[in-house]
């Protein structure tokens, strides 16, 4: 039976907390406090009703927030901006909704346009203003949003060297920003690592806690991709 895997995630603007998504499924979950889940897991569409019909109804592939309660999403080569809202309740879902999109990734962002990652994007990190790294691959990008520009391309092992001969070398299947500066977690198939992003330079820094870890030590999400395999 092939691994859950973690798709996709975003940094919550509430302090310690993100949005994990798993196949048709996600979860906010605490990530200082690995055990704490603070909602869910439950299906796409039951916490984000507005992605109904969309690409986005059973499948988050990439994720980076923005500014306040703002992320863009994606799957395969359709993204849209949404804001997510995390302060709603039943009665204040009208508030969250889809503020640009879907549209073609080429669209949205036409600097990515003859580029491999308008046909999907495996992970992102927002650096800091409008940049974000977007990893497809064995290789990243920076790109500034706001802009519509990107700055570099890189490999990843040319550009995380403490990534060498690490499950991530190759790919990231999921990465999220932590509230902790310039650090970020990213995901791959059971394993997870916490690196630094030197404030956006092109180049990551070390590798934290100086190894690589399995996600199964990390209970919240756990449930999360026992919920997705079910």
């Amino acid at each position: 039976m092939p691994i859950t895997r973690i798709d996709a995630a975003f940094k919550s603007f509430k302090h310690n907390e993100c949005y994990v998504f798993a196949k048709d499924k996600f979860a906010v979950v605490n990530y200082y406090n690995k055990h704490e889940i603070l909602k869910g897991p439950l299906d796409i569409v039951a916490g984000f009703p507005f992605l109904a019909g969309t690409p986005f109804e059973y499948g988050i592939e990439c994720a980076f927030h923005t500014k306040n309660n703002e992320a863009y999403i994606f799957s395969r080569d359709h993204c849209s901006k949404i804001n997510y809202d995390p302060h709603a309740n039943h009665s204040h879902h009208h508030q969250a909704k889809i503020l640009t999109g879907p549209k073609k990734i080429a669209s949205m962002f036409t600097c990515l346009r003859g580029t491999a990652y308008e046909h999907g994007i495996d992970a992102a990190i927002r650096t800091h203003d409008h940049m974000v790294l977007l990893f497809k691959g064995n290789a990243y990008a920076l790109m500034d949003y706001h802009t519509d520009h990107v700055h570099a391309n890189h490999y990843i092992r040319n550009g995380f060297k403490t990534l060498v001969g690490t499950v991530f070398e190759n790919g990231i299947d999921a990465a999220v920003r932590s509230d902790t500066k310039d650090n970020a977690y990213i995901f791959k198939n059971q394993y997870f690592a916490c690196i630094n992003i030197d404030h956006g330079h092109l180049f990551g820094g070390h590798l934290l806690g100086g190894r690589v870890k399995r996600i199964h030590d990390w209970s919240n999400i756990t449930a999360l991709l026992n919920c997705a395999a079910d």
